[in-house]
């Protein structure tokens, strides 16, 4: 393949992604600020989704008659199952004959890369390219980048791209390639970025607290930035809630609705104030990890405890359980069959 063919095929890919983001009404409004919820997209374009253990795989789209299929591996991360996913989707939606994926797919970023494109078949290009596009399309990294205050200086730190990552919905690298792609980092910037290893970001963050599962864990960092966000998480992932608190005027932050919704509290504290910095805000250092939610809706309060209602300010987080990690017909579609019969 001529690198003129693989610009091609990447330019088919990314049209291929901006009509279904366009379809699916993801490209509007508040839709804008959240990572694109990939399993639920394939589901309304009509596909199967299943989650099965493949060993060297991590996934494959089948297609016979008019149906088609789409199955992910169980045992990777959710960030390398949400690509892969996209990538399989890509396969349907750009019309291509059913095929098997495996890690090579992760190597290869969205750009044209001489070393890569003479030996990778189109169809797999016009693939990548539309997982890249339809998984982190750019108003998902300005508005993301708004939110949270982060400008290319914030991004230029390895910490700050792993939490990007989080929030984007994708794997720590794929959020760099993203970045790259739309030019706010440049090369130099994600050679560096990717020697950093997602492990080390996330055991930095735990002062010591063991991650649950070193491979399929994240810790997400929340601070008042995240206010209305919806946090869709891993099973073992652990959340590192960093808040400005008024101590000196008797504020503070009260997490008893995360305690009632089935969330264990591992570690509360405050940050040291700096030398010379008497009367500065005081920052609450809260790690929690979730057991089994019964709530989805989180509204955590700074307030004064002898009178709770008076001008609180609060932190309204929506919650979800990622269920990637078993075996079977992804839930929705499961449960509408068993409604069915």
């Amino acid at each position: 393949m001529t690198r003129h063919q693989d610009q091609r095929a990447i330019l088919k890919g990314m049209k291929g992604a901006f009509r279904l983001l366009r379809d699916l009404g993801l490209d509007q409004g508040q839709k804008r600020a959240q990572r694109v919820d990939v399993f639920d997209c394939i589901d309304r374009t009509g596909a199967v989704l299943m989650f099965q253990p493949l060993d060297k795989l991590l996934g494959a789209f089948m297609k016979e008659g008019g149906a088609a299929g789409i199955i992910l591996n169980t045992e990777r991360p959710l960030g390398m199952q949400r690509f892969t996913a996209a990538h399989e989707l890509g396969h349907w939606v750009l019309g291509h004959d059913p095929h098997a994926d495996d890690e090579g797919i992760l190597r290869r970023g969205p750009l044209a890369d001489g070393r890569v494109f003479k030996r990778v078949p189109p169809e797999e290009r016009e693939a990548d390219a539309f997982a890249s596009y339809f998984l982190l399309p750019a108003h998902l990294i300005k508005t993301q980048m708004e939110v949270q205050g982060w400008d290319v200086h914030h991004l230029a730190n390895p910490d700050t791209v792993y939490q990007a990552a989080l929030r984007f919905g994708t794997s720590y690298a794929g959020a760099i390639y993203g970045l790259e792609r739309e030019k706010v980092i440049g090369q130099d910037l994600r050679r560096q970025l990717l020697a950093a290893k997602p492990k080390d970001l996330k055991l930095a963050l735990l002062d010591g607290q063991p991650l649950p599962n070193t491979r399929r864990s994240d810790v997400w960092l929340l601070t008042e930035r995240d206010e209305g966000a919806v946090i869709e998480a891993g099973r073992d992932d652990l959340f590192l809630l960093r808040l400005n608190e008024a101590t000196g005027a008797g504020y503070v932050w009260t997490f008893d609705e995360l305690k009632e919704a089935g969330f264990a509290i591992l570690k509360d504290g405050r940050e040291p104030v700096p030398e010379g910095q008497l009367g500065a805000p005081t920052v609450r250092r809260v790690l929690a990890q979730a057991g089994h939610p019964t709530a989805n809706t989180f509204r955590l309060k700074e307030c004064r405890p002898w009178d709770p209602d008076d001008d609180p300010q609060t932190l309204t987080l929506h919650y979800r359980t990622a269920t990637s990690d078993e075996a079977g017909q992804f839930e929705r579609q499961r449960l509408e069959r068993l409604t069915v019969q």
